[in-house]
């Protein structure tokens, strides 16, 4: 309905603007659930294939090789509070949820604090030459350490504890995270720290109100692949030692050739690694709301 406004002369007339602004708006709305719908329905077709290819193989190989997803969800739920053959293992009275909160625990301490020194370091190195001149080769020399060697040394360092498994995810979320902060930083248009500094902005002041903001969408990018890395970071650290976590009963299924465990396991990660994902991507989307 088109609103009406009072002229001059005292006659009503259309509020052409106001009606528009409306039909902008719900043209808007109309547009995002059609976008939202589009996009379910590529995902959901995305799965479908995905389950299909998964069953159709299951089919085609034997059960000591690959078994259905309809066997996996069975052993998923049967085991997931308790799992009576991982105990002979020593891993004691537990299941797969249990040692999926441990990993999933190491994973997100390991990226937070990597996260942490990994964005500080890459924006402070991005306007101090000096500290870039030494953390350059410092990340070079670090970031090219395949992990295959670098967690049997942590291992060997630290021991079988939890805190070796999230010193490792922290380690390469640190080393990921300085060069994504870096480029960010590179990418930024110069124009807002100039307007900042002619204002008396110290450098403390130019990171904390101009940088990070204005890096905040493409660091996250980097956050999102660091995450996923994390992940696979975490679950390997377990299997060469670790106290509890799905790595371990990854490993324990292995030498059990149990098929239908390793793939419930391997699904937990899995969807905790999407769950997760989408918790950062609506984070993100809350916090930059001004974007």
């Amino acid at each position: 309905m088109t609103s009406t406004i009072r002229s001059a002369e005292g006659y009503q007339r259309p509020d052409y603007a106001t009606a528009a602004a409306g039909t902008a708006r719900r043209t808007g709305r109309a547009g995002q659930l059609h976008s939202f719908l589009r996009t379910t329905a590529v995902s959901a077709a995305g799965l479908a294939v995905f389950f299909a290819a998964w069953e159709l193989a299951a089919l085609q190989l034997p059960s000591s090789r690959l078994v259905s997803p309809q066997a996996t969800l069975a052993d998923l739920i049967r085991n997931f509070v308790f799992a009576p053959r991982l105990q002979v293992f020593g891993l004691g009275r537990v299941g797969y949820g249990s040692l999926l909160l441990y990993t999933v625990r190491n994973t997100v301490l390991g990226l937070v604090a990597g996260g942490f020194v990994g964005i500080l370091l890459g924006l402070t190195s991005a306007r101090l030459r000096l500290l870039r001149i030494f953390v350059d080769p410092l990340v070079l020399v670090l970031g090219t350490v395949p992990v295959l060697v670098a967690a049997p040394l942590f291992l060997l360092w630290f021991g079988v504890v939890p805190f070796t498994q999230v010193l490792l995810v922290a380690f390469y979320s640190a080393v990921m995270l300085t060069l994504f902060s870096q480029r960010a930083a590179e990418n930024l248009d110069p124009l807002y720290e100039r307007w900042a500094t002619t204002f008396g902005a110290g450098l403390d002041v130019r990171i904390r109100n101009v940088l990070l903001p204005g890096t905040l969408p493409e660091i996250l990018g980097g956050i999102r692949i660091t995450l996923a890395s994390a992940w696979g970071l975490e679950t390997f650290a377990e299997i060469l030692g670790a106290p509890s976590g799905i790595g371990q009963a990854i490993k324990a299924l292995t030498n059990m050739n149990n098929v239908s465990g390793l793939l419930a396991c391997v699904a937990l990660v899995a969807i905790s690694a999407i769950l997760t994902d989408l918790l950062l991507l609506a984070i993100a989307g809350r916090i930059m709301r001004w974007a």
